[in-house]
């Protein structure tokens, strides 16, 4: 294939992905209401039959940008393995068959640790830390922006995921030798402290949230580790 050939080749798989997210969000927007209660569904007992808490939309325009920002994300996290197909589908030709078998491994495998990100943020991470924080309100009454937490749950879901991604990044930059076993271990300490800074980026501002998303973070460095000792070892055979 000549360079024009494979420049078209590009075009058609960003306008196919474009067209998946598009589509799929298109479909989530019909179901934005039961996406919206199933997004609150962390913080729900800690909401519901409280008459201290209050949920509001902070101006008309709320409830669409509310909407439209559920449908989007719902329509990216769904068209994730048609893109990636996509991708599959355009970089194929250049590669051997067991490459593409390599990348269709790492591929469900990066995807898995994606949406075990988002799971472990939604079943633990959210709802520990919303109860927290709420418990120093003492009783008075607190008035909450239904956006605001909408947007931070889907920030922090899509954070972590990407955080997930670790074990997938040691594995490429180990085969590309840029990264060892001995240099990880050696900067055990160092990733340590970065870990409870990364997590005091993302989540509320308490410790508690800090140490469950600090833990798994080192949990991931120490797997890191071992991915980046075995393929150190592929690699020197």
């Amino acid at each position: 294939m000549t360079f024009w050939e494979h420049l078209d080749e590009l075009r058609k798989c960003l306008i196919y992905s474009f067209l998946t997210v598009l589509l799929f969000s298109i479909i989530a927007s019909f179901f934005s209401e039961n996406i919206k209660d199933f997004l609150m569904n962390p913080i729900k007992p800690d909401i519901v039959g409280n008459n201290k808490i209050t949920l509001v939309y902070n101006d008309p325009l709320s409830p669409f940008f509310l909407y439209m920002s559920i449908s989007f994300f719902t329509g990216f996290f769904f068209s994730i393995p048609v893109v990636m197909y996509n991708i599959l589908n355009f970089v194929s030709p250049a590669v051997n068959s067991f490459k593409v078998s390599l990348f269709v491994i790492v591929l469900t495998f990066s995807t898995a640790l994606f949406f075990t990100g988002i799971l472990f943020t939604y079943k633990a991470l959210i709802p520990i830390s919303f109860s927290f924080l709420i418990s120093f309100a003492g009783g008075e009454e607190m008035i909450f922006s239904i956006n605001n937490i909408i947007h931070k749950i889907l920030l922090i879901c899509f954070c972590i995921g990407l955080i997930f991604q670790m074990p997938i990044i040691a594995f490429f930059l180990a085969k590309l030798s840029l990264l060892s076993s001995d240099f990880l271990s050696k900067n055990r300490r160092y990733a340590i402290l970065i870990s409870f800074i990364v997590s005091a980026m993302i989540t509320p501002p308490d410790f508690i949230s800090q140490i469950i998303l600090g833990v798994p973070i080192i949990i991931l460095y120490e797997i890191c580790i071992l991915i980046a000792k075995a393929v150190g070892r592929k690699n020197d055979k």
